[in-house]
């Protein structure tokens, strides 16, 4: 049985969180080709003009899902299990959470899994749209990690291999179910996969301090 906890996509409460679920349904659907103002207020049932009320422009509605913890787990989120002991974790232990929280956050979220899946397969202005406020949530999450980490780690490049590593995962378990023999929502296989980050991070930092 897993552990994992699916975030519900509800109701919306108002027009701007419609609009949102509108164009996160659109993207985990149709992806991102052929992606417009007109096609998103076709699909949320809505005029163009009443979009046009809450958002400046298509781009900013995009900017907006991005930004939304609908579409990408928080940083508070990331640190809830870990919170109150994150800042005495050593420097190897928050790093590697952050990856198996991400997992984690990926995985409740089956819609982002979707998204991501189609963002694969199609690169323009919007798929770069959404990458920006994941991007400054990572950069947010690590400049609150404490103690040492080795001047020599080259977190820039553990972020991209990693980070892409987990996204490529989680897709693939929506997708596929398995990926060389690991289901991520099966709780024993998701706690392989997070001891196998525990120890690639506290490797790769070993390996620096001994560079200096």
């Amino acid at each position: 049985m897993s552990g994992v906890k699916i975030i519900p996509i509800g109701a919306p409460r108002t027009v701007r969180q419609r609009i949102l679920e509108s164009l996160g349904d659109l993207l985990a659907k149709q992806g991102f080709d052929g992606l417009s103002l007109d096609l998103l207020a076709r699909t949320a049932g809505l005029e163009r003009g009443v979009i046009l009320r809450h958002f400046q422009d298509f781009d900013d509605v995009v900017t907006a899902f991005g930004q939304s913890s609908a579409f990408w787990p928080t940083v508070d989120e990331l640190r809830e299990d870990v919170a109150e002991r994150f800042a005495a974790m050593p420097p190897r232990a928050q790093l590697a959470h952050f990856f198996k929280a991400t997992i984690r956050g990926l995985l409740a979220r089956p819609r982002t899994l979707d998204i991501l899946a189609w963002e694969l397969m199609s690169r323009n202005r919007y798929t770069r749209l959404l990458e920006y406020p994941r991007v400054r949530s990572a950069l947010e999450f690590f400049e609150s990690v404490t103690g040492d980490v080795p001047e020599s780690l080259d977190l820039t490049a553990i972020v991209a291999v990693l980070g892409g590593a987990a996204i490529f995962l989680t897709v693939r378990s929506r997708q596929s179910g398995v990926f060389g023999g690991l289901n991520l929502y099966d709780d024993a296989d998701r706690e392989r996969v997070d001891r196998a980050l525990e120890l690639l991070l506290s490797g790769l930092i070993r390996e620096a301090e001994t560079r200096g």
